[in-house]
């Protein structure tokens, strides 16, 4: 079953055309990983995945319902999509437990024991339960990434979004988030990802895109991609960073 669909998706800034006419299909339980060099599009494109960039052309259409039509209420198909960034996003005002039952509580009417029954739960889930009590200032990188993505977990949402999720943490703590992740993936969630981690796409993703200059390339299961690359692009992006 189709999760997530863009069709002849186009972005731009300015005069500056990101995004030329993308048309990419998630299915249920499928991990997708975005790749590609900086400045492709990927960021941009994940973040119209969920309208969090507004789309100047063509639909993105999630469980059937297209979020790019003015009629939809897009907070509530919102909801249904958990999001990860790169800078983490917590509210450094709000302890570890606070940031996460904020949103079930408010958007849910969850009430205060429910709501923190489920912050204990997926707190324990991202191996993370001695922190509840915690501010993010005293957390480290990899951390405030497990709490993020715990933050995301919490809305019960149907399809995560990753931007770069790894990308500010330091080297020894890519592993801590990475295992999150590929626990998520082996559970079944819907997943597309923007990542730089390569050993990551290689192993968990059922499919890989590479990106360059606003356009999808190339795209094809992990062995496909790393290991037969078709296109010339593919080929010498791959060369450079494998």
């Amino acid at each position: 079953m189709t999760k997530l669909r863009t069709e002849a998706l186009r972005k731009s800034f300015g005069d500056l055309e990101v995004l030329k006419g993308l048309d990419l299909e998630v299915t249920e339980g499928e991990v997708v990983v975005i790749i590609g060099p900086s400045g492709s599009g990927k960021s941009t494109f994940l973040r119209c995945m969920n309208l969090l960039e507004e789309v100047n052309e063509g639909r993105v259409i999630v469980d059937d319902v297209d979020l790019t039509d003015p009629k939809q209420d897009i907070n509530k198909i919102r909801q249904n999509i958990g999001m990860v960034f790169q800078q983490f996003n917590l509210f450094p005002h709000l302890n570890v437990m606070e940031n996460i039952t904020m949103a079930p509580k408010q958007l849910k009417d969850l009430s205060g024991d429910d709501a923190r029954t489920l912050g204990t739960r997926l707190l324990d889930s991202v191996g993370m339960s001695d922190k509840a009590d915690a501010y993010p200032s005293s957390l480290s990188g990899g951390q405030k990434q497990r709490v993020a993505i715990a933050r995301a977990l919490a809305m019960e949402p149907d399809i995560m979004l990753f931007d770069e999720p790894t990308s500010a943490l330091d080297p020894e703590m890519v592993g801590e988030v990475l295992a999150v992740m590929k626990k998520l993936a082996q559970d079944g969630m819907t997943m597309v990802v923007v990542t730089h981690e390569m050993g990551f796409a290689r192993e968990m993703a059922d499919r890989v895109i590479f990106m360059d200059e606003g356009l999808i390339v190339e795209k094809g299961t992990p062995e496909q991609l790393f290991g037969d690359p078709q296109n010339e692009r593919t080929r010498d992006f791959l060369d450079k960073i494998l």
